[in-house]
């Protein structure tokens, strides 16, 4: 797996290493910010600090089973 230290070009959902976690959790990057979508009903934009994203991968680069 490749991690990236940078921000992503592309908008969509990246599986992320966090300040303090010790495992990683799945963040949406949109428009310059991570966070995630209110999956609630209403769609509403829920910011994640910047600063506590120490780095990110795509979910097409976690390799996959032999023989999948």
């Amino acid at each position: 797996m490749n991690w990236h230290y940078d921000n992503p070009i592309v908008n969509g959902e990246y599986l992320c290493c966090i300040k303090d976690y010790s495992f990683p959790i799945p963040l949406n990057w949109y428009d310059g910010d991570w966070g995630d979508w209110n999956k609630d009903g209403d769609g509403e934009w829920i910011p994640f600090d910047n600063d506590l994203v120490v780095c990110y991968t795509s979910f097409q680069e976690i390799p996959m089973p032999e023989n999948w």
